[in-house]
């Protein structure tokens, strides 16, 4: 049995699954920087290549992981390993499982927001 080498969260996420013969839903039920463990409604087997379109609640646009295999089929769940993130998602992916995600999302406050507004008396 190998061991994990990368922290793992356990989360109930919505993905859009991309194969060779068409798209698919899915719902991932842990994930980490390498990979995750997901149940889907298209037929995966070790080996199958696909495309991830990952919906995380705590992030404004989805996670997208470009190339990912499979890499084993139990019941009716499915291991998989992120082979190549979109740009920048790789490290948002690493945010999200450490629990950082929400400090690394980008707040835009407009300085006259923050100017203290006289008060009437």
């Amino acid at each position: 049995m190998r061991l994990r080498n990368s922290p793992r969260r356990y989360v109930r996420y919505s993905a859009n699954v991309q194969t060779d013969t068409g798209a698919a839903e899915g719902t991932l039920f842990d994930i980490s920087a390498t990979g995750c463990r997901m149940q889907s409604n298209v037929a995966l087997t070790p080996g199958s290549y696909l495309a991830l379109h990952i919906e995380a609640p705590e992030v404004e646009a989805p996670l997208a992981v470009e190339v990912s295999i499979v890499r084993w089929h139990r019941d009716n769940q499915v291991g998989i390993e992120f082979l190549r993130y979109a740009q920048g998602d790789r490290e948002r992916v690493t945010d999200l499982v450490e629990g950082r995600e929400a400090s690394a999302v980008s707040i835009h406050v407009d300085e006259a927001e923050l100017a203290l507004s006289p008060v009437a008396v």
